[in-house]
């Protein structure tokens, strides 16, 4: 169809693409920068929102060029089947109200019992219609079924009958007849909005239709600019679903001819109604998921009559009116009945707790015959659908109230075409960053899992140094460890001191003195042995002399438990201590333990006699008993090794 007029010339025949601007538009258009920082931010969420989105039907009865859903002649679903989706709907969202949409709903055979439902269960029901089905008769008994509102969608992009070619301004005649036909039959009870999608070539329009409805602010609550946007066959992009690559060609809202359109935003906006109302402000928004600057819902409230707009309502005023209601009702508040927006004065009692109802409030003053008239507030929201980034992130509605219920799950009911097509929404990504230069990167990381490979290949090497670990731990032991030398040293006496039994008379016993010395050279195999050994409890033996004889009650509880195993290998296992200095002295202190306990001498012959069949087990008893049958010679021999040692 041909495009619509600009600058509301109706009789001006449109190019087949786009048209540029009025010229006055250029320097015009920029206003002042919306400042969304200081408005409110709505505080909707996919879990409790104003309004939740309901689809009974894909058939239409029109085609609307930026409509983002196919057209199904088949597309009525049972009422059953609706109405349990509305069931799933309760138990994920808490929702104000329920957009009744399509399709067109208005051709939905069971329209007024699904009407009847919805509020039944608590909720406010929203027809969202193109009018064209829309008759007296239908208005009354969807009144009386407990509708709630209207909002009819009216632009100059669809193809209507009987306005073919028609322009903004020639379309505002249809939206004034559906107007009146709702309030008269409804008897003034149920809201009337209109929404509109806006392209570039109907922009300048803007300021014509925020007028038209200052004009019947008695009549239209709400007026809705829907930014258009368009699936484009991008040759910089690369479109995946899955992560497999799609054709976006075969969804409904890609057009050839709007191949190059550019995108509208919230500020462009706001500048052309601006043009018309310089005072014009928002006061609340809804920001996108990638950017939290943009507005992709932006709210303005505004007081006036037919004649004259007194003001806009400020973002402390529309976060009262949110709070209220979810305190009140526990739901935000979406769409409300003409009854509650009609007359302003009610809400004078605000007055000094709001600066914008001062200002409003102010106005009025000037003028007494107003108090008279109904002062209406009159909402005008601007919605910013998708926005595709140069990195190809898609800036979507932050807790967007047209969620629908699609699977078992909400989802954005502006991209269910692309679930039903693809299975999953579509992803976009700068052509190129996804082919091999891409899987290229994921090849140093195998090279970077080789590495450590490398690296358990040396923790080998480590491993002889924990081996080199008990060498440095008898180091800091010999210190202490002179007391186990001493422990062993009995051990190795033992057998010399069998021997010494039986050789006192002839007392060659410093021969068998330097066996020991030669056992030394088995260093490493014993090490582990001597550690068992009681290490502490010999430690206060050698160094104070009288000591030694608490000592050995302490010593045979341990020495028998490793003694049996250890003594016929292990003699050479306490050489290596005796390879240390304080293992030479060990070799000398059984002597001087000698000196020190003569008093049991006596029973020494008892037990000289056991280490004799038994000298692995309690050999280091009887050495004990048995030194002193050796005293002196053992002493003389103790010096000469003592001088042997320090000669060494």
């Amino acid at each position: 169809m041909p495009a619509p007029a600009i600058c509301g010339n109706a009789n001006a025949e449109s190019p087949p693409k786009r048209q540029i601007p009025c010229p006055m538009d250029a320097t015009a258009m920029r206003k002042r920068p919306l400042t969304p920082h200081l408005y409110y931010r709505m505080p909707w969420n996919l879990a409790d929102n104003a309004i939740t989105w309901l689809e009974p039907t894909t058939k239409c009865n029109l085609y609307c060029e930026g409509c983002y859903r196919e057209n199904d002649p088949f597309g009525h679903k049972p009422l059953a089947d609706v109405i349990r989706d509305l069931e799933q709907v309760k138990k994920m969202r808490r929702t104000d109200g329920i957009s009744i949409a399509g399709g067109e709903p208005l051709i939905y055979p069971d329209i007024v019992p699904l009407v009847r439902y919805v509020a039944a269960q608590g909720w406010k029901p929203i027809i969202n219609s193109n009018g064209q089905a829309l008759t007296p008769e239908l208005v009354r008994e969807l009144t009386a079924a407990g509708v709630v509102g209207f909002t009819m969608h009216v632009d100059s992009h669809q193809v209507r009958p009987g306005w073919k070619g028609a322009s903004e301004k020639d379309l505002c005649a249809l939206r004034l007849k559906l107007a009146e036909m709702i309030h008269e039959h409804s008897g003034g009870t149920v809201s009337c909005s209109f929404n509109a999608t806006i392209y570039r070539d109907t922009l300048a329009d803007i300021p014509m239709l925020t007028r038209w409805a200052h004009e019947h602010i008695d009549l239209v609550q709400t007026m809705v600019y829907i930014l258009f946007r368009s699936a484009r066959k991008r040759g910089d992009f690369d479109v995946f679903a899955n992560g497999k690559p799609v054709d976006v060609g075969s969804l409904v809202y890609q057009l050839d001819h709007q191949e190059n359109h550019e995108d509208l935003d919230s500020q462009e906006i706001a500048d052309a109604i601006r043009l018309a109302y310089p005072d014009h402000e928002p006061c609340a928004y809804l920001n996108g998921t990638e950017d939290p600057r943009t507005m992709k819902w932006l709210l303005t409230l505004r007081a006036g009559s037919k004649d004259e707009i007194f003001g806009y309502l400020d973002a402390k005023f529309a976060e009262w009116m949110q709070a209220f209601h979810h305190v009140l009702f526990g739901t935000y508040l979406a769409y409300t009945r003409p009854c509650w927006t009609a007359w302003l004065q009610k809400l004078i009692f605000l007055t000094p707790f709001n600066k914008s109802l001062r200002k409003i409030f102010g106005r009025l003053l000037l003028k007494p015959k107003q108090w008279t008239k109904p002062i209406h507030i009159q909402s005008i929201m601007v919605i910013q659908p998708c926005d595709l980034f140069d990195d190809g992130r898609q800036n979507m509605c932050d807790g967007c109230p047209d969620a629908i219920y699609y699977q078992d799950k909400l989802v954005w009911s502006c991209r269910v075409d692309e679930l039903e097509k693809f299975g999953a929404f579509i992803q976009c990504a700068p052509r190129g960053c996804c082919g091999g230069g891409a899987k290229a990167a994921p090849a140093p990381a195998p090279q970077a899992a080789a590495e450590p490979a490398a690296e358990p290949v040396t923790a080998p090497e480590p491993a002889p140094e924990p081996v080199k670990e008990p060498e440095p731990t008898p180091a800091p032991q010999p210190e202490p460890i002179p007391a186990p030398a001493p422990a062993p040293a009995p051990t190795p006496a033992p057998a010399p001191a069998p021997e010494p039994v039986a050789q006192p008379e002839p007392q060659p016993e410093p021969a068998p003195a330097p066996e020991p010395v030669a056992q030394p050279e088995p260093t490493p195999e014993p090490e582990p042995e001597p550690l068992p050994e009681p290490a502490p409890e010999p430690t206060p033996e050698p160094t104070p002399e009288p000591t030694p004889e608490p000592a050995p009650q302490s010593e045979p509880e341990p020495t028998p438990e490793p003694a049996p195993t250890p003594e016929p290998e292990p003699q050479p296992v306490p050489a290596p201590r005796i390879e240390t200095a304080p293992a030479t002295k060990g070799i000398s202190d059984p002597v001087v333990k000698v000196d020190l306990p003569p008093a049991p001498a006596a029973p020494e012959p008892a037990k000289a006699a056991k280490p004799a069949p038994a000298a692995e087990a309690k050999p280091a008893k009887a050495a004990k008993t048995a030194k002193p049958a050796a005293e002196k010679p053992a002493k003389k021999a103790g010096k000469a090794a003592k001088k042997k040692t320090k000669g060494r």
